[in-house]
């Protein structure tokens, strides 16, 4: 009798491991399309920066350029180190057609809040996270 119950319990330890492990899996988010990315910067834009009418379909088009060039460097060959220096290169002729739509007030707080941005990322890979 005992045996029975131990064995019921091993069985619904195992079956609850194996459930958990397909919710895991299936929960995993798909990597954003360059569109999803450059839309997403877009909204973020507006919002802390208070994006007038006129300038946000400028941004939206500024977003969408740089969101398919990073695109075409990830799938690049070569090094990290040159792809590095690409991202960065690119990172500041996207920041030049930034600043010539946004105010300057705009642009320092996007200059401010993409390097909190840089940071808590950093802060992320030193602990082990994303």
């Amino acid at each position: 009798m005992n045996l029975i119950k131990i064995l019921t319990l091993l069985m619904m330890l195992i079956a609850g491991s194996f459930s958990h492990q397909a919710t895991a899996q299936t929960t995993e988010r798909a990597p954003l399309t360059s569109a999803e990315r450059a839309q997403k910067w877009t909204d973020w834009m507006k919002k802390e920066l208070t994006l007038t009418a006129e300038q946000e379909p400028k941004i939206h088009a500024i977003n969408v350029k740089y969101a398919d060039q990073m695109d075409d460097i990830k799938a690049e060959e070569g090094d990290r180190r040159s792809k590095f220096k690409e991202v960065r290169e690119t990172n500041k002729a996207k920041d030049e057609e930034l600043k010539a739509v946004l105010t300057p007030e705009q642009f320092t707080k996007y200059t401010e809040k993409k390097q909190e941005r840089q940071q808590k990322m950093r802060e992320n890979r030193k602990r082990g996270g994303k």
